[in-house]
């Protein structure tokens, strides 16, 4: 100590630290123990912490196992895929299929003829209609203030009626500019129809097929004539096009004197005319000609002149469905499905895959795609699986190992917690899952057995081949949860990993799932009291499932059906950005001689509202019906499951939370109001967990943060290090304190002695001096 090492054995001559050393690490043995025992148990929670890593890792591939979208897995191969391009979309099953893309899926496309100014106001006043294939018709008002071209352009991209605008330059120098419309949406139906009807200005046409006026491309100085359409030209031809000419002979030649020849070409046809007098026509024959017709002026030409004549049509392109034709070759009395669509996308004509087609195929030619199920992506995540449940099982026996040379085991060696996780878990993987019969039931049914250590070994490749080839059903099943319904309309969707395999669940449906809707008020029917549409009341907004549309402005007209109102304003929300994926219908529903608009909303359940906003002040709501109206809210889905409490939300309905038997279990209902009139609806399924729900039950109740197997035994563990932490403590304060003590008594014991060797000292001098005396009175005498 400090205070006393200075005056330590000076009396004594005793080393008193060692003496006190070695007392105190005699008393100090219980700490040592206790400190062992800290170390051990913090080197468990340590190797709890790695083994719960390994859990995790297993927990992890198991999710994927467990997922219906992990057995998508194809490999497909198409023999031209610069022609069509196929993902798989869900379970794909074998097969070669010879596909032809006849037709690609076009939007209808047509331009006006040319005008020469974009921006001045050069068109008269009027409407433009526009309408798309069976949808409602928009009406763009023209007048002095928005009678150019790009204001028109910017009225229509405005409307929102299903179709785009854009103005482009051909290049021409007369006329270049051109309005182009091309209907939003791809498909045969989606025809554009345009009704104009502009006076006092330039014609805004999209009808008239015409030539442009002649185009100089080289001209020579000594070139004199001018060169023009023909009085009575009229484009007979479809479509655009370009003509070509030159002139011919040699040198300088004079219209009337000279026999020149103008060779011309569409890049198709080709022909020569001959000009032999001025201000005549000239008419081009033969293919290609089209009743082209040209007028040279008094003048000259010069041989290697060229000039252009643009022959124009309004219709870029038509409206047009992709059509496949799937499988046969027209041969040995066989023929090929012809599939349509209004897009170049399709779905299941090939189970499991979805087709994006680029370009059609050549005549008599077919593309070849062979689909199979991606065997190899199947068998390493089975092999991912087997890897990673080893991974835990040879980490779990390497701590209960035990070393004889160097008698040395396992941290957690002899841990029963441990043990009973590693036992839980083999009888979870290794099991024979009753409810799927007697074909792929268990693991070793795909190959897969426990060997002698306790690992999963692969012993029969083949069979999980065969397996993933030829059954892929019942191979997903072993590790998927599925179901089976004794109802078309009793869809299963998921099962909790607690659910109780292989029982039959009753179903009992009380209630169908509705939507929402709006019911208008009884307004005439339009066929005895036409119905007038204009600028004070053509306005409608509409509030969809918590959706607000934008202004939707119905044409202008007068409308003598309930059903044209009734197109007319599904046509608007078609259009409409916010409303025109949702999915929501709008009827006309007759009585006699009356009737009203009902508008029905896109998504299933209580939440399912349709509403009026009255935000615009010309609206139409009083003329429709619709200011009075009711909201009727949809409902969702009413029932239970095997006896217990269910809720449902739209057309799912799912077992309540704590339920005995159905916690978890969600179903997708599909039956109508209408089909339950007669009475509740009663059907049943039976439940079949896969492997990967029964791991993961498992697995969770290893690896649960706060009640996991796992977090249990650390958290015992981590107390006991705390608690022994705390004897420790206690030791070295008791420790500090008896140490305190020893040196103490020592340093009494130094004084003491001192004391004793001072008056030693003193009675030794004392009778040193006695003696002295003594000696010197004897002396005397």
């Amino acid at each position: 100590m400090p205070g006393t090492q200075s005056i330590e054995g000076l009396a004594s001559n005793l080393d008193i630290s060692s003496i006190v050393d070695t007392i105190m690490s005699y008393e100090r043995y219980p700490v040592t123990l206790l400190e062992q025992d800290k170390k051990y148990k913090t080197q468990q929670v340590a190797a709890y912490q790695a083994v719960l890593a390994k859990f995790i890792a297993l927990q992890s591939q198991v999710s994927l196992m467990k997922k219906e979208s992990s057995y998508n897995k194809a490999d497909i191969n198409i023999s031209d895929e610069s022609v069509l391009s196929a993902t798989a979309s869900g379970r794909v099953s074998s097969g070669s299929y010879n596909v032809s893309v006849l037709s690609l899926a076009r939007n209808h496309q047509v331009a006006s003829r040319g005008v020469s100014d974009s921006t001045t106001g050069i068109f008269g006043a009027g409407t433009i209609k526009i309408s798309v294939g069976q949808g409602g018709t928009t009406t763009i008002n023209v007048d002095s203030e928005n009678n150019s071209l790009i204001s028109i352009k910017n009225a229509i991209n405005g409307a929102r009626a299903g179709v785009s605008a854009s103005i482009i330059n051909d290049g021409t120098s007369s006329n270049p500019y051109r309005l182009l419309i091309t209907a939003s949406k791809t498909g045969a139906a989606n025809t554009i129809k345009l009704d104009i009807d502009l006076t006092g200005g330039e014609m805004l046409d999209f009808e008239n097929s015409s030539f442009d006026n002649p185009e100089m491309i080289k001209l020579s100085s000594g070139t004199t004539t001018g060169i023009s359409l023909g009085s009575t030209a009229s484009y007979s031809g479809s479509q655009n096009k370009l003509y070509t000419f030159t002139v011919g002979g040699n040198g300088t030649q004079t219209i009337g004197s000279d026999i020149i020849a103008l060779n011309w070409s569409d890049g198709t046809n080709s022909g020569t005319i001959l000009v032999t007098q001025a201000d005549s026509e000239v008419e081009l024959t033969g293919a290609g000609a089209d009743g082209l017709k040209l007028s040279f002026s008094s003048g000259q030409l010069t041989a290697g002149d060229s000039f252009q004549v643009a022959g124009f049509a309004p219709l870029l392109q038509n409206a047009s469905d992709a059509r496949l034709a799937v499988g046969g070759d027209g041969t040995n009395g066989g023929s090929p499905i012809i599939v349509n669509s209004a897009t170049n996308h399709f779905e299941e004509i090939i189970p499991g895959v979805s087709l994006d087609v680029k370009k059609t195929t050549e005549p008599g030619e077919s593309i070849i795609i062979n689909t199979s199920i991606d065997t190899e992506a199947i068998r390493t995540m089975v092999n991912d699986f087997v890897t990673k449940y080893n991974a835990v099982m040879s980490f779990v026996d390497d701590q209960f190992s035990y070393n004889t040379d160097t008698k040395e085991s396992g941290v957690l060696f002899a841990d029963y917690s441990l043990q009973v996780m590693q036992s839980t878990l083999r009888s979870s993987a290794t099991r024979v899952i009753t409810e799927l019969g007697n074909g792929i039931n268990s693991l070793s049914a795909i190959g897969i057995r426990t060997g002698a250590d306790g690992q999963l070994k692969m012993v029969n490749s083949a069979k999980l081949v065969d397996a993933i080839r030829n059954d892929f059903d019942s191979f997903a099943n072993l590790f998927v949860n599925s179901a089976s319904s004794s109802s078309q309309y009793v869809e299963f969707v998921s099962a909790s990993d607690n659910s109780i395999p292989g029982k039959d669940y009753e179903v009992r449906i009380t209630k169908a799932a509705s939507k929402g809707y709006f019911q208008g008020t009884l307004i005439n029917d339009p066929a005895v009291s036409p119905i007038t549409i204009d600028s004070s009341n053509n306005t409608l907004k509409l509030k969809v499932d918590g959706l607000v549309s934008e202004d939707l402005v119905l044409t202008e007209g007068t409308y003598t059906s309930g059903g044209a109102l009734a197109r007319e304003i599904q046509s608007k929300i078609d259009n409409d950005p916010k409303l025109n994926n949702q999915d929501v219908v709008v009827e006309w529903v007759p009585l006699s001689g009356s009737g009203y608009l009902k508008i029905t909303g896109a998504t299933y359940g209580s939440k399912s509202q349709v509403r009026m906003e009255t935000t615009s002040s010309t609206n139409a709501y009083n003329v429709l019906g619709l200011a009075g109206g009711v909201v009727h809210a949809g409902s969702d889905v009413e029932g239970t499951i095997n006896g217990e409490s269910a809720t449902g939300k739209g057309q799912f309905l799912t077992g309540d939370e704590d339920n005995a038997t159905t916690d978890g279990i969600k179903l997708k209902i599909m039956i109508s109001e209408n089909q339950l009139l007669n009475g509740a609806l009663t059907e049943t399924i039976s439940i079949s967990r896969g492997l990967g729900s029964r791991l993961t039950s498992t697995l969770d109740n290893i690896t649960k943060t706060i009640d996991g197997s796992i977090a249990r035994r650390t958290s015992s563990l981590n107390k006991q290090i705390e608690g022994i932490s705390n004897q420790i403590a206690d030791y070295e304060e008791r420790l500090a304190t008896r140490r305190e003590d020893l040196y103490n008594q020592f340093l009494q014991m130094e004084s003491l002695l001192s004391q004793y060797q001072s008056e030693g000292s003193y009675l030794e001098s004392q009778l040193t001096s006695i003696n002295q005396n003594w000696s010197q009175i004897l002396k005397k005498s």
